[in-house]
């Protein structure tokens, strides 16, 4: 197929245009070129700001796509942009979050909210923006469900490339030779899935006629303090000590180790039954994933533990 990416370089989309590259697809990735780390597939590329409708279609009408996957829709404007770019035989897929739902407002608001797991059915929040005046994927969904899309509603995402290091709060210990990491209960749960599983999830969608939302999240999930442990496995740190501290003296970056009242527990039967998604084995996809992250450490690492010492003195 001609498939238009709409922000194709960093970690979700990066994995995307990996595996449609491999299958033999025909890409097209659209962004501003802000972000066009070397690696990439050789495909063709557009910098185009996707807010500007004018342009988008200007860049999207040569290659004339039959299938659109919105990477970086977040918000009303992102996705009129790119709804108004493309005719009604173009089939949509668009990258969504489970933050959609009415318990990822508990947590924000230190409410318990639903009741568990998570389905595509269960109530999504009132509240909006809460993540920043620019993202609002209740907005996007809006507008790409009546026409007919497929919405991917995206647990934790982890895996290589991954900008918003979600391993680093075991990590960045973990490189500076830490051996006692502060830790809270250590019962959140918060479904996660693997990068190259979200990328298999929008093949299977662009190969049949799959209309509506579809959550993708691992089948079981750590808690917290597992999901730590797990994390200082794969490192080869299983001499590292989690010390149980009292949530509120928590350094920061380690507040999800703690009590969190509302749990993010995400079911997605509906992708595995509908689609026929099969998520890799989580163990060999988190041994992967941490080894990359040691490999490649962000280069903005804290190196200040003195909120450690102190709980842990």
């Amino acid at each position: 197929m001609r498939i238009a990416i709409l922000g194709g370089t960093r970690f979700i989309g990066r994995a995307v245009v990996e595996r449609l590259t491999a299958e033999g697809h025909t890409l097209l990735v659209v962004h501003r070129g802000d972000h066009e780390p070397s690696g990439l597939p050789p495909v063709e590329h557009a910098h185009v700001d996707r807010h500007d409708g004018a342009a988008l279609a200007a860049a999207l009408k040569p290659f004339d796509p039959e299938a659109l996957v919105d990477i970086s829709g977040m918000n009303a404007a992102a996705a009129d942009a790119a709804l108004g770019a493309v005719g009604p035989a173009v089939k949509l897929v668009a990258i969504s979050s489970c933050d959609v739902y009415r318990a990822y407002d508990g947590v924000h608001s230190n409410r318990t909210t639903d009741a568990l797991p998570l389905t595509e059915e269960s109530p999504l929040r009132e509240r909006r923006f809460i993540d920043g005046s620019q993202y609002e994927n209740l907005e996007m969904e809006e507008r790409y469900l009546p026409r007919g899309a497929t919405v991917l509603r995206l647990g934790a995402v982890y895996g290589e490339h991954d900008y918003q290091t979600r391993f680093e709060f075991v990590l960045r210990r973990v490189r500076a030779g830490r051996k006692r990491i502060p830790v809270g209960s250590g019962q959140f749960l918060f479904s996660r899935v693997y990068v190259g599983d979200v990328a298999a999830a929008v093949s299977l969608v662009l190969a049949g006629d799959f209309p509506g939302a579809f959550n993708l999240a691992e089948p079981s999930t750590a808690p917290y303090r597992l999901f730590a442990e797990q994390i200082l496995a794969a490192a080869d740190a299983a001499d590292v000590e989690l010390v149980r501290v009292r949530d509120d003296l928590l350094p920061e970056d380690l507040a999800l180790t703690g009590t969190v009242d509302q749990h993010l527990l995400v079911d997605s039967s509906k992708a595995r039954t509908v689609l026929g998604w099969t998520p890799a084995d989580p163990a060999g996809t988190l041994l992967t994933s941490v080894r990359w992250h040691l490999a490649n450490p962000p280069a903005d690492a804290s190196d200040d533990f003195s909120a450690d010492d102190a709980v842990l003195d």
